[in-house]
């Protein structure tokens, strides 16, 4: 997708009522902003777990803890689902031709300090990130309650990478669904059925999950949930 076809989508959804020049500026910018900020944000309930538990034949306090560890319980934040981009899938996605130019969006190697703090910083990352390289942009960020990757949206069932972003934007409920087809489409049910956190957590988050202790903090949280 270019950014002329985002203005389109954007416009079919009545957030973008400027020009379609295929000029990502400020207008553009925010029409996708208030898009992914529209909801209605609804939170997914205990059923809504049990649900996905069932599907996936595991503990309900284990899919609960996949969602304490990634978001930290919080889905969304003031009304946009809660992400993180990240500049080297985006430099990867991009064929590193933005890390001289943008070296703050497009980084060759993982570099924790290009990771702003709070989502604003974020989100103007992806914005930015979108401007130059629409797919690329939407596939560099995870985001909402259960944290997945945008590069991920073929086995999440979206038909692009926009269209998971969006979704991903609508309610915690869209955002479990990625999760269960994620969990799915990766084979990761029998690990998270075993309680094998190191498995699981190589797969969800990266070979380099244990700098960030992520199987340690799915074993805890795990505990916590299963009182």
């Amino acid at each position: 997708m270019n950014q002329l076809d985002l203005q389109k989508r954007l416009a079919a959804l009545g957030f973008y009522r400027g020009p379609l020049d295929g000029l990502f500026g400020g207008a553009s910018k925010a029409a996708l902003l208030a898009v992914m900020t529209a909801g209605p944000d609804y939170p997914i309930t205990a059923m809504d777990i049990a649900q996905a538990a069932e599907m996936l034949r595991v503990e309900a306090a284990k899919i609960w803890a996949v969602y304490d560890v990634e978001a930290t319980g919080d889905a969304f934040i003031d009304g946009r689902p809660t992400i993180l981009f990240e500049p080297h899938r985006f430099s990867r996605s991009t064929g590193h031709r933005y890390d001289q130019s943008h070296p703050n969006l497009s980084s060759r190697v993982w570099n924790r300090a290009l990771y702003p703090r709070g989502q604003g910083g974020r989100w103007e990352q992806l914005l930015a990130a979108v401007a130059l390289d629409v797919d690329a942009g939407f596939m560099s960020a995870s985001y909402g309650a259960f944290q997945v990757l945008g590069e991920n949206f073929a086995v999440c069932g979206a038909p692009d990478p926009w269209s998971f972003a969006w979704r991903q934007a609508q309610t915690e409920g869209d955002q479990l669904e990625a999760f269960v087809r994620f969990v799915e489409g990766n084979g990761l049910a029998a690990p998270l059925r075993r309680g094998n956190w190191a498995a699981f957590a190589k797969c969800y988050n990266g070979t380099a999950f244990k700098e960030n202790s992520y199987d340690t903090k799915l074993a805890s949280a795990y505990a916590r949930r299963a009182k």
